[in-house]
């Protein structure tokens, strides 16, 4: 998968996620909604400045806009463990706001 399709997955991914349409992110952005929906598909790439704004607007690091969740040691691995012990019937959605939690906290101590 490309560094382009990642970003465009995962800014649908949080957009969705924070029940935000395009137009409403686009407003929150100062971009239009074509710029958006640009983005989403693909066509086009954000820019590092608008790539922080998402960033903290959904409260995670540019690294999980740019590479998505990452696998092996990560704290995504980490927090997967951590949600089987919890609870076996940890959905998608729970993971992701698991995840998220981690990031705020990891954030809160830079």
């Amino acid at each position: 998968m490309t560094e382009k399709n990642i970003i465009s997955e995962q800014i649908v991914y949080f957009r969705n996620k924070f029940g935000l349409t395009q137009e409403q992110l686009a407003d929150k952005l100062d971009v239009s909604k074509q710029t958006i929906s640009n983005w989403e598909t693909g066509l086009k790439t954000p820019r590092m400045g608008a790539i922080q704004k998402m960033a903290d607007l959904f409260n995670v690091t540019k690294g999980r806009l740019i590479e998505g969740p990452q696998d092996d040691n990560s704290i995504d691995s980490k927090a997967k463990l951590l949600a089987a012990h919890i609870d076996d019937n940890v959905d998608d959605n729970d993971m992701a706001k698991i995840l998220d939690y981690i990031e705020m906290i990891k954030n809160s101590k830079k």
